[in-house]
C-alpha cells in the first residue's frame, strides 16, 4: 500500500486496517508518519523494513519532495551482505549476478530489487538531461542497467560524466541546506528575499490555524465569498462572512502587519486542506445536498507485542450517483485506490443486510469477492442483533404496544401540550429521571428501552397530562387525541409493555458491546451465546418471571382504575389468539402468558440463533487456535483460504502453538489477547491468522458515527461544499489527536508551483 503525499497529508497519521452500512478490513498494519524525514511512500506491512519501503524504484520519473530527496541520499535501502542477488535472463549465458562489493566501490551506485538492476541515486534526483546535445537521460537515471558483463567499464564511464558530476555538486548543496538549515545561495546573496518569506509565513500561519480550529471544532466553512479585503472598520457588513473569514478576522484584529494586508485589495483566499487516509468500512447517507454519501473506514491492526491494538478510521466520504451493488462496489474500490490502498490485502468486507449489499448474486460483497476472493463478508453484528430484535416485535399484540408509545411522544411533542407534562411532573411526588417522553429510536430497535422505561417512569405524570387536556383544552382535536389515547391503555397493552421493557434489557448491553471498535468476531460470537443461554433459561422458568411482570402490570392499570381482564372471546376467534377450549376458565396471567409473552420470547431467541449462527460458522476454523482440539477439515479449508502455506506446516505449527498454551496453563479469551501472546517469529502462520481473526468487522459503528460530523460540517447554509473541502474537515474534525504544524504546511505549500508567485 502506496502512499501518495497531497496538500497537508503528510502531518496527519498514516493508518491502515471497512448498512446499507459496511466494513471492509485489512489485516496488514498501518504505521504512523511523525517524523520528517520519514518516506511518503511507503509499504504497508510493518513486519520488517524491506526493500519496498526505500527502493530507489519509488522515487524514478517524477516530482519529489525535500524530504523524499534526503530519502534518497541518507535512508536508500542498500542490500545487506547476505542477499542472493537474482540471475538475470540477459546474464544467464555467463552466470553473472551484481556484485555487493560494486556498491562500495561507488558511492553513487545503488541497487533497485523491484527493477533488479543499478542506478545512480544522485542523477536520479537532479540529472535534467544527458551529455553533448542534451540527449535523452537512459541507464542509471531512469532505466536499470542490468548488463552485468560490463558493468566495471560502465560503471566507470557514467562517473566521468559532466551531468554526473553536477548531479552530485547540487546533491551536496541539497543536504547542506537541507540538513544544516542553511539558507540557498539566491537567499544568501538576496536579504530582502529572505525579509519577505519571513513576513509571507507569518501572515499564512493564522489563516492555516483558522482553518484548522474549523476542522477541530466542525464549524463548516462559507464555501464562497471567502476572497476579497475584510473590513475592520466596525461598520456592519450587507452579507454574512462565513465562519471563516469572522473568526479569520477576530484573530487578525489585533495583529497590524496582517491587518494591513487584508485590507488591501489583494483577492486571498483560503487554503482548502485536502486529506487522504488509510481504512477501509463503508456507510451510506444522504447529505443535505440529497446527494449519496458513502463513507469509507477500515480496521486494522497497529502496534506489536504486547502494544498491538484493533484500530478503526475514518478514510474519506465518496459521492455516488447509483446504489446498484456493482456501482458502489466500483466506488469502494475507486475510493480505497485513490487513498493508496492495496486492496489485495483486503481479507474482510462489512455491510448490513440491505439486497444491494449482501445480494448473492449482484450485491456488492460479491461484486467484491468476484475480484478478491478473500475479502469474506461478515453481516453487522449490531444489525443482526436489531432484525432479530424487530422480527419479534412483529407480535400482534407487541407492535400494537410500541405504536401506541410512539403516539404518546407525538402527541406531547409540542410546547403546549408538553407544558402540560413537566407541570403534573412537577407537581408529582415521584422524582423521576426522565422528563419527557422519547422517540422510539428507527433504526437502533435495542435502544427502545429506553423511551419504554421514561413511559413506565412517568406513567402517572402522562395519564393525569391526558385527563388535563381532555378537560381544559379548548383544542377539538387535543382533547379528542387526548380521550383516544387514554382508552387505547388496555390490559394487552400494559402486559405487552412489561414483556417488551424485560426482552430489551437482555439486549441492550449486548447491543451497546457490539458497537465497541475493538471487539473482535470471537468476542461478539462469544456474548451472543450467553444471552441466547439466559433467555433460555428465563423461558423455562416463565411462570415465575411472567408473574413478576403481570403484577407491575397490575399496578399500571390501578392508575386508571382498571382491572386487568382478558378481552372477548369466541370458540372460533380468528383475529386474536385463543389457546384455550374452556374460554370461561381462562385467568388473565395465563391467558397473556401464553399469548404474549411465550410467543415473544421464543421468536426472539429463535432469531438471535438464526441470525448469530451465520457469525459463527465464520469463526468456525479459528476455534482450534484457542483450544487442545484440531478439527482438521474445517482448519485445512481456512489455512487454505487465507494462506498461501503448506497445511502440514501451519498444522505442525498449531501443535506447538496449543502445546505452549497447556504448558503456560494461559487459553487466550479474545483474538487481540491471543495476538499479544504469541510471537510472530515463532509462529508466523499463527500470528497471520490471529490478525485477519482481528480485522474480521464486527459492525459498522464507526463508519455510523462519521455521519454525525457530516451533518455538522455540510449544514444547509453550506451545501455547496465540495468533496474534497468536506473530507479536509472531516478528517481535522475526527482525527483530532493528530498535531497539525503550521510550519509544515508552509514547508510544502513551497514545494509546490502556484499561479501566484509568494514567497514561502
Amino acid at each position: 500500500m502506496k502512499r501518495n503525499s497531497s496538500g497537508i497529508l503528510n502531518f496527519f497519521s498514516k493508518k491502515k486496517a471497512v448498512d446499507s452500512t459496511s466494513t471492509i478490513t485489512t489485516s496488514e498494519p498501518i504505521e504512523n508518519d511523525n517524523t520528517d524525514n520519514q518516506q511518503v511512500t511507503q509499504q504497508c506491512s510493518s513486519e520488517c523494513l524491506d526493500s519496498t519501503v526505500n527502493d530507489i524504484a519509488l522515487f524514478i520519473n517524477r516530482s519529489l519532495s525535500d524530504s523524499e530527496k534526503n530519502i534518497v541520499l541518507t535512508s536508500l535501502w542498500v542490500p545487506p551482505n547476505t542477499y542472493n542477488f537474482p540471475l538475470l535472463e540477459i546474464n544467464k549465458k555467463r552466470g553473472l549476478k551484481f556484485q555487493h562489493k560494486w556498491l562500495q566501490s561507488f558511492s553513487w551506485l545503488c541497487y533497485s530489487e523491484k527493477f533488479n538492476g543499478a542506478f545512480c541515486k544522485y542523477c536520479v534526483l537532479f540529472a535534467s538531461r544527458g551529455g553533448i546535445g542534451s540527449q535523452p537521460l537512459g541507464f542509471f537515471v531512469i532505466k536499470p542497467f542490468q548488463n552485468w558483463k560490463k558493468s566495471i567499464e560502465m560503471f566507470s564511464n557514467h562517473s566521468t560524466l559532466e551531468y554526473h558530476r553536477t548531479s552530485i555538486l547540487k546533491a551536496d548543496h541539497f543536504l547542506t541546506i537541507f540538513l544544516k538549515n542553511k539558507p540557498s545561495i539566491i537567499d544568501q546573496l538576496d536579504d530582502n528575499r529572505i525579509k519577505q518569506k519571513k513576513l509571507n509565513r507569518l501572515k499564512l500561519t493564522p489563516i492555516i490555524d483558522c482553518i484548522v480550529l474549523c476542522g477541530r471544532q466542525e464549524i463548516a466553512l462559507r464555501g464562497h465569498r471567502d476572497s476579497g479585503s475584510i473590513n475592520f472598520s466596525g461598520e456592519p457588513h450587507d452579507n454574512n462572512e462565513g465562519n471563516f473569514r469572522a473568526i479569520f478576522k477576530y484573530k487578525a484584529k489585533d495583529l497590524d502587519y496582517l491587518k494591513e494586508h487584508l485590507e488591501s485589495d489583494f483577492q486571498y483566499k483560503y487554503i482548502s486542506p485536502k486529506i487522504q487516509n488509510e481504512i477501509i468500512s463503508i456507510n451510506e447517507t444522504t447529505d443535505v445536498s440529497l446527494n449519496e454519501q458513502l463513507t469509507l473506514c477500515v480496521r486494522y491492526i497497529k502496534g506489536d507485542g504486547d502494544g498491538v491494538e484493533i484500530h478503526e478510521s475514518f478514510l474519506k466520504y465518496v459521492e455516488i450517483s447509483s446504489l446498484t451493488g456493482n456501482d458502489v462496489a466500483c466506488a469502494i474500490l475507486e475510493g480505497l485506490k485513490s487513498c493508496g490502498i492495496d486492496c489485495s490485502k483486503m481479507c474482510g468486507q462489512g455491510y448490513d443486510g440491505a439486497a444491494n449489499m449482501s445480494g448473492k448474486f449482484k450485491g456488492v460483497q460479491t461484486v467484491i469477492r468476484n475480484v478478491y476472493p478473500r475479502a469474506l463478508y461478515v453481516h453487522c453484528a449490531a444489525h443482526s442483533l436489531n432484525l432479530a430484535v424487530s422480527s419479534s416485535c412483529e407480535l400482534q399484540s407487541v407492535r400494537n404496544c410500541l405504536g401506541l408509545l410512539q403516539k404518546m411522544h407525538c402527541f406531547f411533542n409540542t410546547p403546549k401540550r408538553n407544558n402540560v407534562l413537566l407541570e403534573m411532573i412537577a407537581k408529582s411526588d415521584l422524582t423521576p429521571s426522565a422528563k419527557s417522553l422519547k422517540q422510539l429510536c428507527a433504526t437502533r430497535w435495542v435502544e427502545r428501552y429506553t423511551a419504554v422505561n421514561d413511559f413506565i417512569e412517568l406513567f402517572t405524570c402522562v395519564v393525569d397530562a391526558l385527563d388535563e387536556i381532555s378537560c381544559t383544552f379548548n383544542d377539538i382535536s387535543s382533547t379528542t387525541d387526548a380521550g383516544i389515547l387514554k382508552r387505547a391503555m388496555d390490559s394487552e397493552f400494559f402486559i405487552a409493555l412489561q414483556v417488551v421493557k424485560v426482552m430489551f434489557s437482555y439486549g441492550l448491553p449486548l447491543c451497546k458491546y457490539l458497537q465497541k471498535s475493538n471487539i473482535d468476531l470471537k468476542e461478539a460470537v462469544e456474548l451472543a451465546e450467553p444471552n441466547i443461554s439466559v433467555l433460555e433459561e428465563f423461558r423455562t422458568n416463565i411462570k415465575k418471571e411472567f408473574k413478576l411482570m403481570f403484577k407491575e402490570a397490575e399496578k399500571m392499570a390501578l392508575v386508571l382504575d382498571m382491572n386487568i381482564t382478558v378481552k372477548r372471546l369466541n370458540k372460533r376467534q380468528q383475529n386474536r389468539a385463543n389457546p384455550f377450549s374452556d374460554v370461561g376458565s381462562v385467568s388473565p396471567e395465563d391467558y397473556y402468558r401464553i399469548t404474549i409473552a411465550i410467543p415473544y420470547i421464543e421468536s426472539f431467541i429463535s432469531n438471535l440463533k438464526e441470525r448469530f449462527l451465520v457469525h459463527k460458522n465464520i469463526f468456525e476454523g479459528f476455534q482450534c487456535l484457542f483450544s487442545n482440539e484440531i478439527e482438521q477439515e474445517s482448519f485445512e479449508k481456512l489455512v487454505k483460504f487465507y494462506l498461501d502455506t503448506d497445511v502440514h506446516i501451519v498444522i505442525a505449527e498449531l501443535k506447538i502453538w496449543q502445546s505452549k498454551l497447556r504448558k503456560i496453563d494461559k487459553f487466550p479469551k479474545t483474538a487481540i489477547d491471543a495476538l499479544r501472546l504469541c510471537n510472530f517469529e515463532i509462529f508466523p502462520n499463527i500470528y497471520q491468522l490471529f490478525k485477519i481473526l482481528c480485522t474480521l468487522p464486527v459492525s459498522t459503528s464507526t463508519p455510523e458515527r462519521t455521519f454525525s460530523c457530516l451533518k455538522r460540517l455540510k449544514t444547509y447554509l453550506r451545501n455547496t461544499m465540495t468533496e474534497d473541502r468536506l473530507n479536509g474537515l472531516t478528517l481535522l474534525a475526527i482525527h483530532k489527536d493528530v498535531p497539525v504544524d503550521s510550519e509544515k504546511v508552509l514547508d510544502i505549500m513551497s514545494e509546490k508551483s502556484r499561479k501566484i508567485n509568494i514567497l514561502i
